[in-house]
């Protein structure tokens, strides 16, 4: 009887040491996830840094180049820079606000960036007043250059105490999982020991083994349920990270080009000179800021969704789809002088989430547009056709085209661009991708330098 006591108290003992582990990791798994959010808002506050410095040589870059070739493109670079001046130190203030240490390098910063804002803008001030001479003297004067230098070294200093911070909570993080792993270990050395001991009391005391086999079975079987949902759960978590992951990337991504539509299609309204000019400009912005609602609505629809995807598929129809994008493109396609074409008519339908295939049709021709050959208009036709019962479509344009030589192992990688182009992200293919991707599909490119590109997407 003694011997069957002692078989409960080790597997009281041995539920004790699961327990304990269980919170130990738990506890350490919630101590890792704080660590690494850190780590990711302090390498985030690096790369504002260096965002916000790039801003300001771009602002100074797009003034000397107005003030040397009078091309408004120019002027045009240099306002957007100021504007993302402002957006990016607030940013970075957000971030760095909470830590005392760089309230002063923050309170600098502001201060010679105030300094050399308020120079450019007495240089364009001077310009526009007719002051040429002296515009160009003061964007050559060596105190500008110094402000420049003391901001990049006051920039440096800022990221070296965030790489800094940046590597102790890498090393706290280590130094964490380094006592998760210790902690396994002695508890494992222990579940053995007391299951040894437990197996000597099982052989000393054969009359009771029938009774605690049974019990065992019955724990056994609890734990394989726990241990199937748990896995379940880990694998649902996954899921829906990668989900999110890729909403936000739609999102960030594909909701600028409409937003960007719309900003050059008031420019264009405020240029316009006819009223009949102005009232066709004004019925294009509404139907843009309708789609604009409309791809909100179905981006908010994927997120809140609890089915097995974050995407829906519906009954959509190609040309449909098409003519949406195209009027969100619609000032790009006009200032371009884009030629369009399209043919649906071997594939029409297709059975497939809206938000995504809009979302692959933005990118593909906004990119087509965007890359534009400078020697000739751009011409890019979209088409539908079927192969080997599977639904295939081709986007071909006359662009610039791509070494795939040199970027084919690249090209659908997030933040890789190929050419010299300031409104580049490298987030577009990446995004194209992951969605075909995700939906079961693929996606093969042909292109060559000058010659143009060729998308050809598999969705089924």
């Amino acid at each position: 009887m003694k011997n069957a006591q002692s078989i409960y108290y080790l597997i009281g003992a041995t539920i004790v040491v699961i327990v304990v582990n269980t919170v130990f990791f738990l506890l350490q798994s919630a101590k890792n996830g704080k660590s690494y959010e850190r780590s990711q808002k302090t390498y985030e506050t690096i790369e504002t840094t260096h965002y916000l410095f790039d801003n300001l040589k771009d602002a100074e870059s797009g003034l000397k180049g107005y003030l040397l070739t009078r091309d408004s493109t120019y002027i045009d670079a240099y306002l957007q820079a100021v504007e993302r001046l402002r957006d990016t130190y607030f940013h970075l203030y957000s971030n760095l606000s909470i830590y005392p240490e760089q309230h002063k390098n923050l309170a600098n910063l502001n201060h010679l960036m105030k300094i050399k804002s308020e120079k450019l803008a007495s240089i364009m001030t001077w310009y526009r007043q007719g002051q040429q001479g002296l515009a160009l003297d003061k964007v050559n004067d060596p105190s500008g250059r110094q402000v420049m230098n003391d901001i990049t070294k006051l920039i440096n200093k800022i990221s070296k105490i965030e790489k800094e911070r940046l590597i102790d909570n890498n090393a706290s993080i280590e130094k964490l999982t380094k006592k998760t792993q210790i902690f396994s270990v002695i508890s494992n050395w222990i579940l053995l020991i007391i299951v040894i001991s437990a197996l000597i009391s099982i052989v000393q005391n054969r009359e009771t083994l029938s009774a605690l086999f049974k019990e065992v079975e019955n724990k056994n079987e609890i734990l394989e349920s726990q241990k199937t949902e748990l896995q379940s759960l880990s694998q649902d978590l996954i899921k829906q990270n990668d989900e999110l992951e890729r909403f936000a990337y739609i999102a960030s991504h594909d909701l600028r080009s409409p937003g960007v539509n719309l900003i050059a299609l008031l420019q264009l309204y405020e240029e316009a000179v006819t009223e009949e000019e102005k009232e066709h400009l004004l019925d294009i912005i509404k139907e843009v800021a309708d789609n604009l609602i409309v791809k909100l609505d179905d981006l908010i629809d994927m997120l809140r969704s609890k089915h097995e995807s974050y995407a829906v598929h519906e009954e959509l129809t190609f040309k449909q789809i098409y003519n949406n994008v195209v009027k969100n493109l619609s000032a790009d396609i006009k200032k371009s002088n884009a030629i369009l074409h399209y043919d649906f008519s071997e594939v029409p339908k297709l059975k497939y989430p809206k938000s995504y295939l809009e979302s692959i049709f933005q990118n593909l021709l906004s990119n087509a547009i965007k890359y534009r050959h400078p020697d000739r208009e751009p011409e890019i036709s979209v088409r539908t056709l079927k192969k080997n019962d599977k639904i295939l479509m081709e986007v071909r344009d006359n662009g610039l085209g791509i070494d795939l030589k040199k970027h084919g192992d690249s090209i659908f990688g997030i933040y890789q661009t190929f050419h010299e182009n300031s409104k580049s992200k490298g987030v577009g293919l990446y995004i194209t991708k992951a969605q075909v991707v995700a939906m079961g599909g693929n996606i093969e490119v042909r292109s060559a330098p000058g010659e143009g590109t060729v998308f050809i997407i598999n969705f089924s």
